[in-house]
């Protein structure tokens, strides 16, 4: 059976391989693959005459945006009624039932929309977010390609304790042998990668604030085997120096959050090829949370101002000193929504990447970093053809990646899922 092919004309490809932006390129798609790039002429060559032709002059073609840390059963409005929310409230957020699993669904298609193509979450009921994972993957509904870690793994008075509440979304697991046997348990439930929450926050038992949460002695043997099973390992490490280094020296392959970040830290994850994926979002929109008086950190207020101040900090010493870093929000925290993923890249330009190094954490880098470079990141023949079309230049303005309507279209696994044409 012959494979539909759609060939797109006229474009200005910037296609995060590192390559400048090239305009006047057309790039022929066929089936679910991208089957050529380059000058028009070339790819038409041996076409039928009535292959479908898109004519992108005056936009931008771009591969489609990997944000790898969401909360997609999660709902960011903390004003949201009562009667939405699971009988088991986090804080306000959001939802683990079944509900939730159906708030879910809206979510995907507002991440779609947004040009995001393929997403990471980061912690949920295994039940739930793998059927999602299934049914998503299956073109059963309409969303981006999912991955998902499932229950994360944490301690006695970590990160995740303050969101049990009798839910199924973390293993409490102290000393080497109850955190491997988590990691064994999550692989065997089929987590496409295990989160450990390493380096602790200040949570909400005081003997844990401003601490490291594991030891390396704790984490490695377990980090090992994930990847023994070829699995990832993501870290939840931030507010504490030291703790992001356990998890660095533990060997996680990203570290989450990550600030603040030291130059010793920087230099072992440039040696061990960590990345920092730094959730820039979440910062702003809590302190606007606050500001607006809808919802309180049951932490300390300080603390998020704090944070708030340690990133840009923490972005510019990786930046200069060339840590890998891929794309992530953190979407569901407080005001940090489903479909506004693209505030990060302004966030990521304002704190010292270029609009061309930004667009790479959500492309290629992003790819990298979920093991997934092969098939995803780049505008090349033979990868998947993940790809989204901007009217105008982002280089220009990475502000208008924002502006839902000019993202005009998007396609997934070959087919335009969203059209604003």
């Amino acid at each position: 059976m012959n494979e539909t092919q759609v060939l797109l004309t006229n474009a200005r490809v910037i296609d995060c391989t590192g390559a400048p932006p090239r305009s006047g390129q057309a790039v022929l798609l066929r089936g679910k693959r991208i089957a050529a790039v380059g000058a028009e002429a070339a790819v038409r060559r041996d076409l039928p005459p009535e292959t479908p032709v898109i004519d992108l002059a005056g936009k931008t073609l771009l591969p489609g945006f990997i944000d790898c840390h969401v909360h997609i059963m999660w709902n960011p409005d903390p004003t949201a009624p009562p009667q939405r929310m699971s009988s088991v409230p986090v804080r306000g957020l959001g939802y683990w039932n079944s509900r939730g699993l159906l708030y879910a669904l809206t979510a995907c298609r507002l991440t779609l929309e947004a040009g995001f193509t393929t997403i990471q979450d980061m912690m949920a009921p295994n039940d739930q977010i793998f059927a999602l994972r299934d049914a998503l993957a299956a073109g059963e509904f309409s969303g981006p390609r999912l991955l998902a870690s499932g229950m994360c793994i944490t301690h006695t008075g970590g990160h995740g304790t303050e969101m049990l509440n009798g839910q199924d979304v973390a293993y409490i697991a102290d000393g080497p042998d109850e955190v491997f046997k988590a990691v064994r348990q999550q692989l065997n439930a089929g987590a496409d990668l295990i989160k450990i929450m390493g380096g602790t926050r200040p949570a909400l038992s005081a003997p844990y604030r401003g601490r490291p949460g594991y030891t390396v002695e704790e984490m490695q043997p377990a980090i090992e085997e994930a990847h023994r099973a070829g699995v990832r390992v993501a870290a939840h490490a931030h507010s504490d120096t030291q703790g992001i280094k356990n998890c660095i020296q533990a060997g996680v392959d990203p570290v989450e959050h990550g600030f603040p970040l030291d130059e010793e830290g920087a230099t072992w994850m440039i040696e061990r090829g960590t990345f920092l994926v730094p959730t820039l979002s979440v910062n702003p929109a809590a302190l606007e949370a606050i500001a607006r008086g809808i919802w309180t950190y049951k932490g300390s207020e300080a603390q998020v101002q704090r944070m708030a101040d340690m990133a840009p900090k923490t972005i510019e010493l990786a930046h200069r000193l060339g840590v890998q870093i891929a794309f992530g929000t953190d979407a569901a925290m407080p005001l940090v929504m489903h479909g506004g993923n693209a505030r990060e890249f302004e966030l990521l330009v304002d704190y010292g990447l270029t609009p061309m190094e930004a667009l790479l954490t959500a492309t290629r880098n992003a790819a990298q970093n979920l093991h997934l470079d092969d098939q995803l990141g780049t505008i090349e023949a033979g990868k998947i053809a993940d790809l989204v079309v901007v009217d105008g230049d982002p280089l220009a303005d990475i502000r208008l990646l924002q502006n839902l309507d000019r993202i005009k279209l998007v396609f997934k696994d070959g087919q335009a899922v969203v059209s604003r044409i």
